[in-house]
């Protein structure tokens, strides 16, 4: 008897652990005395689970953790794990790289907005049995974006769940016992925000990424969203020029006599 009832739970008993392999919490990390620089560093990488999370505004490159929006598994046994992770405010520039539980994912083409990707076969890590266990669609934040066709293949993601000004990451991992432990912690190298710079006429041009202070400080002191809201017409467009001038200046250093 005691063989044939353990014929009939093995797979009733496979099915649960699988589904429950994704939802192993994940081991606190104890307090070892680190600063608080050290701490808000270490925050920026962290994944969380959230519905009202501060949402970051990005300038620059910068390697980010991210806030889990949307979980949910599917398929035979539960082998697909879906998330969609929030990243920053966009528009972002592009998406440089992505690490998956502190390692870094080869893929088979470089990043494009709303536009799936999957592993490329050279990574041992996560290319298994002749497969990719990770499939990303990112989105890079604009305004009007589209859904997300990864995400839509799931009754609980419809077409009106854009995520308009949002850049994130749609994925789908699949199952395996020996590169999964639990939800996986997923870390993003993003090109930030896209601002709008002024030529030497103060004329405005198309949003694009850059580093230069001036401008930066100009699209927070601009924005209506995430910023200070201010017209335009109530800065001095020439003084940001000038100093984005500044910004670029090249000096050669002094060398000892």
């Amino acid at each position: 008897m005691g063989n044939i009832v353990n014929k009939i739970l093995e797979p009733v008993v496979k099915v649960f652990s699988k589904a429950l392999s994704w939802l192993v919490p994940e081991v606190d990390i104890p307090d070892f005395g680190i600063n608080e620089a050290d701490d808000f560093e270490k925050g920026v990488l962290l994944n969380k689970q959230s519905n009202d999370a501060n949402i970051p505004v990005i300038y620059g490159e910068r390697l980010v953790g991210g806030t889990r929006v949307f979980v949910e598994t599917s398929g035979t046994d539960n082998q697909y794990l879906y998330i969609a992770i929030i990243l920053a405010e966009g528009e972002i520039n592009d998406i440089k790289g992505i690490r998956i539980d502190d390692k870094d994912v080869t893929f088979a083409s470089s990043f494009s907005d709303n536009t799936v990707v999957e592993v490329d076969s050279s990574d041992s890590v996560f290319y298994k049995g002749g497969e990719s266990l990770i499939r990303v669609e990112p989105h890079y934040g604009k305004d009007g974006q589209s859904a997300s066709t990864l995400l839509s293949t799931l009754s609980n993601w419809g077409s009106n769940h854009k995520l308009s000004g949002l850049a994130y990451l749609a994925i789908r991992f699949k199952w395996n016992q020996d590169v999964f432990g639990s939800i996986p912690k997923i870390q993003t190298l993003i090109e930030g925000k896209k601002v709008v710079a002024y030529n030497s006429s103060l004329e405005a041009q198309t949003a694009a990424f850059s580093t230069n202070p001036a401008w930066v400080l100009l699209d927070y002191l601009t924005n209506a969203r995430y910023g200070k809201g201010l017209a335009v017409s109530d800065i001095d467009l020439q003084s940001f020029y000038d100093a984005s001038q500044v910004c670029v200046t090249q000096v050669t250093p002094l060398e000892k006599v």
